[in-house]
């Protein structure tokens, strides 16, 4: 087998193994911070192939046709700073070439086209892009796009690359081994939660580098809207690259700035950091440096949050005469407020993180319903309410079902506060949940135009914590005609329920990244989020049987309920 076809089926090998989706946060270690089954379609195992992709370098009397594709796919193979992919280039570029500017994920391939004797085009439909600092975007559709001019020259009898544009171009298909995901971290404007925006980098090189580097800068721009701040001060740089790691510890030395900061300030900052870098492998904690001398930061004694909080891994569920926690056959109640649920003929609940507060919606309208002997109180009466929500500050959420309805935070005490938000016109709220970072809102519309599906920041008074209006809605990609529900699944997916005909899908939704789908449970009727990710999926159907995924398919649970609780 020659160097070329070696290259080709190496290739060919790639895109085999690497079309399960990477839509899991693998390689997660911990940071120190103190009945039958019924059919469906497929559910995708979410796991990477991890495979390390290293073509051959350019074969001897290749055309410059051959090198310009076999260069671009060299570009999936980013190990020692794309060497590989460089060896296509002439040597006066092959250093300056930046293969991290910018990556295009591509459909599929490409055509050539030639302008002269040493210049050759390339045009391709993209799918969707990654910038310098991970950020991905999904293209507005599948447009073919034309890269910059390839322009070749001779070098020791060899054609080689003379110039090029910066940046990548990458399959779908190979997409997911060549990159991996990382959730970086914010905090919200009180400094009370940490909030993920997800990114995108090259597997294979220096990704510790890489994300420390886009943590300095500012958050998405839908999160950068006044939800979250930075614990990291304006004009900190990393002083010296590559981040290293020694002992399960990394290294970070930043510009002096740091410095200034207070003991509280210092401890928010190298939680953001150390959170940031949970899922790279082998890491398990940071030291922050600032000209190679360790920077003193004390242990925190209270009040550091969850990373990523967790909720009561039993599935809340309510069936006509009990509320509770499903725990082997039997339901176990929450408390004293188990028969206030009931009382109240409650058709959906949201559960506090305390579980003794929950926001009911009843035929009377949304209550606040606490442990003990404080009465329930009514704070939203008005007609076709959709399921409540309740966030961390102790606002309940509720909207009704109807065009332009008025989204409202109450506070217990009865007291309203209308949250803006720019709806169209026509959108009707099928489901509203805040995330447990209380810094987001997931929207299930429907309308004239069929069912979308959006999320975005919730700004709040930074004094009283009071939800004063939603940020830039952002569309998430999504199939079917009807709107049926959606819910969190984890801090950064989520996941829908839409029906087309007579058959129901559910989707999963990454915030910052991809969509697949999940599969066809029989005439679901609501969806609710766990702790486990997928595996922590529950689907309720029309006649009142719980499903949850299994392999292939969905699987009957074992549980009947009228409604399943969403705890936040």
């Amino acid at each position: 087998m020659t160097m070329r076809e070696r290259s080709r089926h190496l290739r060919r090998l790639l895109l085999a193994l690497a079309v399960v989706p990477a839509l899991l946060l693998t390689g997660c270690v911990s940071v120190p911070f103190s009945g039958g089954v019924e059919l469906g379609g497929e559910i995708d195992s979410g796991v990477d192939v991890d495979v390390d992709f290293l073509p051959s370098g350019p074969s001897a009397g290749a055309t410059q046709e051959e090198i310009l594709r076999d260069f671009l796919a060299a570009t999936t193979a980013a190990q020692n700073n794309y060497r590989i992919a460089r060896s296509y280039l002439a040597d006066d570029v092959a250093d300056a070439w930046n293969p991290y500017a910018s990556t295009l994920v591509r459909s599929r391939e490409g055509s050539v086209e030639r302008t002269n004797d040493t210049t050759l085009t390339y045009s391709v439909p993209i799918v969707a892009a990654v910038d310098e600092v991970g950020r991905y975007s999904v293209a507005d559709d599948a447009a073919t796009q034309t890269l910059p001019p390839f322009r070749f020259v001779e070098q020791d009898g060899e054609w080689r690359i003379a110039e090029l544009g910066d940046g990548i171009l990458i399959s779908q298909q190979a997409f997911p081994s060549a990159f991996s995901q990382h959730a970086l971290f914010y905090w919200d404007a009180a400094f009370r939660n940490l909030v993920p925006d997800l990114r995108w980098f090259p597997s294979r090189s220096e990704v510790a580098t890489r994300i420390v580097r886009a943590v300095l800068e500012p958050p998405t721009s839908w999160l950068g809207q006044g939800a979250t701040v930075s614990a990291i001060p304006e004009g900190t740089a990393l002083a010296l690259a590559p981040v290293s790691v020694a002992g399960g510890i990394a290294q970070i030395d930043l510009t002096s700035e740091v410095l200034s900061l207070s003991d509280r300030e210092r401890q928010r900052l190298r939680l953001q950091l150390a959170a940031s870098l949970r899922a790279v492998s082998g890491v398990v904690g940071v030291q922050i440096t600032v000209d190679q001398n360790a920077v003193a930061i004390p242990e925190w004694t209270s009040g550091s949050p969850d990373i990523v909080p967790q909720v009561d891994p039993r599935l809340l569920l309510g069936t006509e005469d009990q509320f509770g926690f499903a725990t082997g056959g039997e339901i176990e109640p929450v408390g004293t407020l188990s028969a206030r649920v009931l009382e109240l003929g409650a058709t959906a609940v949201s559960l506090a993180p305390s579980q003794t507060l929950a926001a009911v919606l009843t035929p009377d309208g949304v209550f606040a319903v606490r442990s003990g002997d404080s009465p329930p109180v009514l704070l939203d009466a008005r007609e076709r309410l959709v399921a409540p929500s309740i966030d961390g500050y102790q606002f309940v959420w509720s909207a009704p079902s109807s065009s332009s309805a008025e989204i409202r935070a109450t506070e217990l005490d009865g007291t309203v506060h209308v949250v803006e938000a720019a709806l169209p016109a026509d959108a009707r709220i099928v489901s509203l949940e805040i995330s447990r970072d209380d810094a987001r809102v997931l929207l299930m519309l429907d309308g004239a135009g069929g069912p979308r599906l959006v999320h975005a920041a919730v700004i709040r008074d930074e004094a009283s914590g009071v939800p004063v209006r939603l940020g830039e809605l952002r569309d998430l990609p999504l199939n079917g005609d009807t709107a049926v529900d959606a819910t969190w699944v984890d801090e950064v997916r989520v996941a829908s329920v839409t029906r087309s005909d007579d058959q129901s899908l559910v989707e999963l939704h990454e915030l910052g990244g991809r969509s697949r789908p999940l599969g066809l449970p029989p005439g679901p009727v609501q969806i609710v989020g766990g702790n486990s990710g997928v595996d922590g999926i529950r689907v309720l159907g029309a006649d009142g049987i719980v499903f949850e995924p299994r392999g292939s398919g969905w699987q009957n649970a074992g549980l009947r309920a009228s409604f399943l609780g969403t705890q936040q």
